[in-house]
């Protein structure tokens, strides 16, 4: 079995204040508790006083903390993909079904994933759990239609899990994070860091 955990950086609003750049990002293991101990270990090493926060974040961790996390991570055997939307390319009618393009954008790391992992049987898909009950079905119907209309069908499980209770959607946060700060800031420090371990890198103008 794969398991896939997904989550975002950025947002989809498009105003003068919203980010330039989306990113999607999955993190993608066999070994869950491997995956777990590599946060556990980063855990540890958090001073007294932020110890008892109830998740690691990319954005309110220190760059030493990105660090540690990330070589953590590259010492499991997961592997990562992404996909960029620079969003001054979306057209405009595009602009105001957000949930639309999200699963649109969703689709083309699924069927990624079918390439990648031919021979796979089944999948486990972790996402963050930020949609309501609608969004939910909606998206889980549009991944498991791009991940099952091939000759292979895999066995597809989606749900939508709080990230303080997966590790796995804390390593696709630190993922997103370094991707989107290379594109939308010109940071590449922690995007040179996962680079060679991303499997797959999406890049979409629409």
């Amino acid at each position: 079995m794969i398991y896939v955990f997904i989550d975002e950086s950025g947002d989809l609003g498009f105003t003068k204040k919203s980010s330039r750049y989306y990113i999607i990002a999955c993190v993608e293991v066999r070994n869950l508790l491997e995956l777990s101990r590599a946060v556990k270990k980063v855990r540890k090493t958090l001073k007294k006083e932020k110890k008892d926060i109830p998740e690691l974040k990319f954005t309110e961790s220190d760059d030493i903390i990105r660090r540690r996390f990330l070589d953590r991570l590259l010492k499991t055997d997961a592997t990562f993909s992404a996909i960029i939307l620079q969003k001054k390319t979306v057209y405009n009618y595009l602009k105001e079904k957000r949930e639309k393009l999200h699963n649109y954008l969703a689709g083309f790391l699924a069927e990624s994933l079918i390439y990648e992992y031919s021979n796979e049987k089944e999948f486990r898909i972790i996402v963050d759990k930020f949609m309501n009950e609608e969004q939910i079905r909606e998206f889980n119907w549009y991944l498991g239609a791009k991940m099952t209309n091939s000759a292979t069908s895999p066995k597809i499980e989606i749900t939508h899990e709080d990230s303080q209770l997966y590790p796995g959607l804390q390593a696709a946060d630190f993922i997103a994070g370094s991707v989107f700060q290379h594109y939308e800031r010109g940071v590449s420090e922690f995007y040179n860091k996962i680079q060679p371990r991303l499997r797959t890198e999406l890049k979409k103008w629409f």
